[in-house]
């Protein structure tokens, strides 16, 4: 074989090397985080928190008494929203409605810019409660990992059951079903 051939075959190696520890590494962080969440209770501010439909103040103590609950926490880093998904939650909760469903969904939003969440939400005509969280009192409490690791299924108690998105993810969302189809 030629120089050329030995070193094409060697950058070819190399490069699968580094694709496997990535993906391993990747694999790895997820369990860790999932090992570390699973079971773990969300612990809930008491004050500080404002609960807004379409903009406007409301209060939802309902939302917290469901058997359960998803809980999406979205905070001011990257795009928040196209993290947020308005319109395909919007499609999930009605499906959950229609279906009889008895699931609350939380969104917690933690941002510097609140007018542009509200602009987003009368965009989207999303009128189900949005929790602002303007001092973090939700991440300071519960130290929550990362994005894309900040939904979660919670049980009656507030422990976490998933971890994990289930909009625009079919597979995720059948996995929640299954457990919210389970007696507690």
């Amino acid at each position: 074989m030629s120089k050329s051939t030995h070193i094409k075959i060697f950058s070819l190696l190399l490069v699968s090397f580094i694709l496997f520890s990535c993906q391993f590494s990747s694999k790895q962080k997820i369990k860790h985080i999932v090992k570390q969440w699973q079971g773990k209770e969300i612990k809930i501010p008491q004050e500080d928190m404002e609960y807004k439909i379409l903009g406007r103040d409301t209060i939802c103590p309902e939302l917290w008494n469901k058997p359960y609950k998803v809980l999406a926490y979205i905070d001011s880093i990257g795009c928040s929203s196209c993290r947020l998904g308005l319109s395909s939650w919007k499609q999930l909760i009605d499906s959950c409605k229609q279906q009889q469903m008895d699931i609350g969904f939380l969104f917690v939003v933690h941002s510097t810019d609140y007018d542009y969440f509200g602009h987003e939400v009368r965009f989207n005509e999303f009128d189900h409660p949005i929790i602002y969280d303007r001092k973090n009192c939700f991440d300071k409490l519960n130290h929550f990992p990362p994005h894309p690791y900040q939904t979660f299924l919670l049980d009656k108690d507030n422990k976490v059951v998933l971890i994990g998105s289930p909009i625009n993810n079919p597979s995720m969302w059948e996995l929640y079903k299954s457990i919210i189809a389970q007696p507690q």
